[in-house]
């Protein structure tokens, strides 16, 4: 399966993402900081920061410090999916984002996004038609998958798209604002799927980068499995 189709079936359904501009802007643009900062302010009507939720207990404050290079405490406010938990940190540098859930939620998320695809016009003619069409296959009757299987689910797409075979994780940019992208990654075993994305200002993938987002996520999805 190209990029195209599977790099966005495979993050976008992961969880709700609300993408701040947080990260955008320079050390000399005051004004995107302070836009940055009231975005990242819970209204008088947000949701109640749960800080004792799975995800906010996922990543400890030396995983933060590695992916961002920086510290990266303050929790902020966060909404995700129906039956999720997801947890968000941010600086004015840096935003760290945890989504967890059962597979077979994120399943229920897929044929959505697969119509989304296809009604998009953005696909392009011939392969992207032909692996749109065996995503619609696999993922039929993804409303009543179990957790294990929309996790064997997960694992095809991801081999489908290239990833080796019997991979559980896979690792994509995504963007976050105009300005700056991010970094996506996502596991799923044990019947729960675990979601990380994060920013800092100028980020590119790089092998590196992937290693060090991958063992992140492991032991985030450990902590959150063992809890489950």
């Amino acid at each position: 399966m190209t990029s195209s189709v599977t790099r966005r079936l495979v993050p976008v359904a992961a969880a709700a993402l609300v993408l701040l501009s947080a990260c955008g802007g320079t050390d000399d643009d005051a004004d995107a900081k302070k836009s940055a900062k009231a975005s990242a302010t819970p209204s008088a009507t947000a949701a109640p920061i749960d800080r004792d939720q799975i995800a906010c207990k996922s990543l400890t404050a030396a995983d933060r410090a590695k992916l961002a290079g920086s510290v990266v405490d303050e929790i902020v406010a966060a909404t995700g999916a129906d039956g999720s938990s997801q947890c968000r940190w941010q600086s004015d540098k840096a935003l760290i984002q945890v989504t967890t859930l059962p597979a077979k939620q994120w399943a229920k998320s897929l044929p959505a996004i697969v119509k989304q695809l296809e009604s998009s016009g953005e696909l392009k003619a011939g392969q992207d038609k032909k692996d749109l069409d065996a995503a619609k296959k696999l993922l039929a009757g993804a409303d009543k998958f179990t957790d294990k299987q929309a996790c064997d689910a997960f694992v095809t797409l991801a081999e489908l798209g290239g990833e080796k075979k019997g991979t559980t994780t896979t690792v994509t940019t995504v963007p976050i604002s105009q300005t700056e992208s991010g970094i996506s990654a996502q596991t799923c075993s044990a019947g729960t799927l675990t979601s990380i994305i994060y920013s800092v200002p100028g980020l590119k993938e790089t092998k590196k980068i992937d290693r060090t987002v991958q063992q992140v996520l492991a032991s985030a999805h450990k902590r959150v499995t063992r809890k489950g």
